[in-house]
């Protein structure tokens, strides 16, 4: 019987000491993934060290849910995490949300849920902004926890939460990026499999130190399973009162932009640009809606896929180096191509009906890179050139639209909702001039009932708890876009009616009028440059 016993406890103590091995080996391997990762010689060991020998598989030997530097290099620079934004200024944006909390509060974020058609069927994945903005980690299923520390390496720790690799499951649903690289490649200081975040958020929120969190779906945004779970602990300990709303602290920050994020929307409205041009060239009577639509989806995606050749004529010669980052584009919202009449309707989205010669064709459209977004609007003749009328009405659109731009600069002193006040003026000013006779009060409720502004950024409504009576600074990113929608009523002269104008464009707030920068300016807007581009 002691032998038998001496057995057990021999085996016990040879397990312990496997066990404890065990740890230290995934210790000193997420060390040398931290080392590996700050050195370009390291790279091309990193993914033999982080990877098992079942997702050395083929299929799944791409162990990174997302581009990287490593597998995209045409995408994501040197020293960037997500195309165009550095590891560094991503520790800048989480240095900056936790300087805003309390000593030892912590923010838990919440990554955007799989939507699915139907069973099995799934919408293309869509972050969360507020997430993306402070990670730029990609993929479903993933908490993120900053927690305010003063010994911290950082003033914070960072701890992830996401999917752990799984070939079986990577065959069908594609590559994971995992644990490892949440903290090599994200900068996550812990990471564990989501599955147990239930088990290890009451720890998490432990002590009488404040929370920060979104637990409530707003503005039609659908919670994740985590974030139900996170709101049934707190409401089990009791610990709801200590709740405050993180949304609010993520967005003062993004509301102003860096210099890479412009850089982003600059290409943003580039690509939009020169997506308007294609769809004014492919306009025309009988043409459909949906193929104005399509044309400006494709434009966009072959605005970011360049050569070294001229591919403007056909040729043979299919070898000349391509460099293709269309991968980076899609549509930013489902957009508006509004023939004649659907144009009163502010946010037509049907988009399936042929266009008539003599209408005009709305436009409202724009193109997302790397996550961030445009906005623009154009309004152009079906048949090619404006009539008299369309003309007058157009014009008088355009010069409030151009006079509302200028007033875009810190100097100005003018929140967008002065902006918006002085754009009603300036409208029934414009309008009186061509003999166009309404009141303000009927332009407000009827002929122009939108804002002429909103801020911009990651989503196209940006920052949507940000008040508009805010002051313009530099770095913030807004929409100028005054519109004039005439009913089919008596008040209003009858060779106007049925038309819709709007015309939109993305700003870059300056300090004073000269440092204003139209992000879209690409776009034909000016009757003669839209009807040239039109008759080629």
């Amino acid at each position: 019987m002691a032998n038998r016993v001496a057995v057990f406890v021999h085996r016990l103590s040879v397990r312990g000491s496997r066990l404890t091995l065990q740890v230290r080996r995934l210790q000193a391997r997420r060390l040398q993934a931290r080392q590996l990762h700050a050195s370009s010689a390291g790279r091309s060991f990193l993914s033999t060290l982080l990877q098992t020998a079942k997702t050395k598989n083929p299929i799944t030997a791409q162990w990174h849910g997302q581009p990287t530097h490593e597998t995209h290099p045409e995408l994501v620079a040197q020293g960037e995490t997500t195309p165009g934004i550095s590891q560094s200024e991503y520790d800048q944006r989480r240095r900056k949300i936790v300087d805003s909390l309390p000593d030892g509060g912590t923010a838990f974020l919440f990554s955007a849920p799989m939507h699915f058609v139907s069973p099995h069927v799934f919408h293309e994945f869509r972050q969360d902004s507020d997430f993306y903005y402070m990670t730029g980690w990609n993929e479903p299923e993933s908490v993120v926890v900053l927690q305010k520390s003063a010994t911290a390496r950082r003033g914070y720790t960072l701890t992830m939460f996401v999917r752990a690799k799984e070939p079986e499951k990577e065959l069908w649903e594609g590559p994971r990026s995992g644990l490892e690289a949440a903290v090599a490649v994200f900068g996550a200081d812990e990471a564990w499999p989501v599955r147990d975040f239930a088990k290890r958020a009451a720890k998490l929120i432990g002590g009488a130190h404040p929370v920060f969190a979104d637990l409530d779906g707003e503005h039609g945004l659908v919670r994740s399973e985590q974030c139900v779970e996170l709101r049934q602990i707190l409401q089990r300990s009791n610990a709801g009162a200590r709740v405050r709303r993180l949304t609010p602290i993520v967005q003062r920050a993004r509301l102003i932009k860096s210099t890479a994020e412009l850089q982003l929307m600059r290409e943003a409205g580039r690509v939009s640009g020169a997506a308007f041009a294609a769809a004014m060239r492919a306009c025309g009577p009988g043409v459909s809606e949906s193929t104005l639509q399509s044309t400006f989806a494709h434009a966009s995606k072959m605005a970011l896929s360049a050569s070294t050749t001229d591919h403007s004529t056909p040729t043979t010669d299919h070898s000349a180096p391509i460099t293709d980052r269309s991968a980076l584009t899609r549509p930013a919202y489902v957009p508006v191509f509004a023939g004649g009449e659907h144009a009163l309707c502010m946010h037509y989205v049907l988009n399936n009906a042929p266009l008539r010669a003599g209408d005009l064709v709305l436009a409202d459209a724009g193109a997302e890179v790397a996550a961030y977004a445009a906005d623009v609007t154009r309004t152009f003749p079906v048949s090619g050139r404006f009539s008299e009328q369309q003309r007058d009405l157009y014009s008088a659109v355009l010069s409030v639209q151009e006079q509302m731009v200028r007033l875009c600069h810190a100097d100005s002193g003018y929140p967008l909702n002065e902006i918006h006040r002085c754009s009603t003026h300036a409208l029934a000013t414009e309008l009186r001039q061509i003999g166009f006779h309404a009141a303000e009060r009927d332009i407000e409720r009827q002929l122009y009932p939108h804002h002429v502004a909103h801020y911009l950024g990651l989503d196209v409504h940006d920052t949507i708890d940000m008040s508009r009576a805010l002051p313009l600074r530099p770095g913030m990113v807004v929409t100028i876009e005054p519109g004039l929608y005439v009913p089919y009523d008596d008040r209003f002269p009858k060779a106007f009616q049925g038309i819709g104008i709007r015309i939109e464009d993305d700003i870059a707030v300056g300090q004073t009028e000269a440092d204003i920068e139209n992000l879209s300016a690409s776009a034909p807007k000016s009757p003669a440059d839209i009807e040239a581009c039109m008759a080629r």
